[in-house]
């Protein structure tokens, strides 16, 4: 905003001296089961219109599966051939201790690696991708492999379920917001990202990295915009079946209505989609 010496000096007033997701998320790992799965996986599938197929025939993929919360949750439900893959080892080791924890483990598979080392055509029918687009490094070479793992034919399915957010450039996309003592909306957007990245190493403690970017922060960030993810959608050639964006706001009839009305002005879309959820299937 005014140059990184000055809004350094500008964000450190605001800023708390401990970083609180930090003892989030040792919390959430002790908070992971069934009945929790099963509360984030209704809220997916409500915010999807109730659209997220359930059959025991078909194969799903979970990539970027963290915990298994939503591998977890489609097992329960009847699904038999459910895989997560993740590149941390934590979360792979949780998301098997919960699945054997709930007798699960015949379902669902858990495995500690990329979705690039996924062979072409992979035996899917169903590739899932929740809370984690805004954090792959190269989101357009992301959404060519998810194509690429589908089965070539498929009993009904073929379907690339998508729900991620905050985006970069959407009010509090940046990801840091709840370290500071008040909420700033289009933080990363408006002030200096080595500023940011500073009161992040000097303030924020415990903190797994010394990130000098977004990108360099251990979740990553890529600043992808809403208008490049509809881009990079279209190269795919994917058929849209549910595109919804801010489904958070559904809950003030009034909002949601003004949100989809400035959300078709192309200059104000980038800094007004907060959250994103489709499913697209193969033409």
């Amino acid at each position: 905003m005014f140059g990184k010496a000055i809004d350094y000096r500008l964000l450190r007033l605001c800023a708390h001296g401990r970083h609180p997701e930090a003892e989030e998320l040792r919390q959430l790992e002790r908070d992971i089961g069934v009945e929790s799965a099963q509360a984030r996986f209704e809220k997916w599938n409500r915010r999807l219109e109730n659209d997220i197929p359930i059959d025991p025939a078909l194969r799903y993929l979970d990539v970027g599966c963290g915990m298994g919360e939503m591998a977890l949750a489609l097992a329960q439900r009847g699904c038999r051939h459910v895989t997560g893959i993740d590149k941390d080892p934590h979360y792979i080791k949780i998301a098997k201790r919960c699945a054997r924890q709930a007798q699960l483990q015949d379902k669902v598979t858990f495995k500690c690696m990329d979705i690039h080392d996924l062979p072409n055509q992979a035996e899917y029918d169903i590739v899932l991708s929740h809370e984690m687009l805004e954090h792959v490094a190269r989101p357009r070479d992301f959404l060519r492999r998810m194509d690429g793992i589908l089965r070539a034919k498929s009993r009904g399915g073929e379907r690339i379920i998508i729900a991620f957010g905050p985006l970069f450039h959407s009010p509090f996309g940046d990801h840091l917001n709840r370290s500071f003592r008040f909420r700033i909306p289009w933080l990363g957007v408006l002030f200096s990202e080595d500023a940011l990245m500073r009161i992040r190493r000097e303030f924020w403690r415990p903190v797994a990295d010394e990130a000098e970017s977004f990108a360099d922060m251990r979740e990553g960030l890529n600043k992808m915009k809403f208008s490049e993810f509809l881009r990079y959608v279209a190269e795919t050639g994917w058929i849209t079946e549910r595109l919804i964006v801010n489904p958070q706001l559904k809950r003030w009839p009034a909002l949601w209505r003004l949100s989809n009305l400035l959300l078709r002005v192309p200059v104000l879309r980038d800094y007004l989609a907060v959250s994103v959820y489709a499913i697209y299937r193969r033409p």
